[in-house]
């Protein structure tokens, strides 16, 4: 692999962006219930709390799943109409392979509209029960625009509409 110069790296840094850093109290893996999370301001005294930041490939994969869980259009009074996902459609369908097909749409859709994304190598949606309960799980494969390692984010998504926390699992070339 190629050495990337400082300005490549930069560029990168750029691209990914910087958000808030969100903390999800919730069992590793899964990304519900988010709140803002705190970082001490420094060394001043007396000792302060401010909000936390998150920058690079740890702001991208916030965003892939904010843009998931998001539902399309939630955001449109704030200029965003186009933001999110359609899964949430889904919710109270059945676990067949014609939904399972309209959830890899709905992922293929948002990730197509993510700027930063460019690229999904792979996108899966099984039921891992026999017989199909209504929770099922999405693998995305994809790259980042400039990063040369692919991420893959594993979406386990309720039709039932409880339960559908999101993990992203990140893995490298050989693993």
């Amino acid at each position: 692999m190629k050495r990337r110069s400082a300005a490549d790296l930069d560029r990168l840094m750029r691209e990914l962006g910087t958000d808030l850093a969100l903390d999800f109290p919730g069992p590793s893996g899964y990304w519900e219930d988010a709140d803002l999370a705190t970082a001490p301001t420094g060394d001043r005294l007396p000792r302060r709390r401010d909000v936390a930041t998150v920058q690079a490939l740890a702001a991208a994969d916030q965003l892939l799943v904010n843009r998931l869980k998001t539902r399309r259009g939630e955001l449109a009074e704030l200029g965003h109409p186009e933001y999110g996902s359609r899964l949430h459609e889904l919710i109270g369908e059945p676990n067949v392979e014609r939904t399972r097909n309209l959830a890899k749409l709905h992922v293929l859709e948002a990730m197509r509209d993510e700027p930063r994304v460019e690229k999904v190598l792979d996108c899966r949606v099984s039921a891992p029960h026999v017989p199909p309960r209504e929770v099922v799980r999405i693998e995305v494969e994809l790259l980042l625009v400039g990063e040369p390692q692919p991420r893959n984010l594993v979406v386990p998504f309720s039709f039932a509409g409880e339960g559908a926390g999101l993990a992203l699992d990140v893995k490298g070339p050989g693993t």
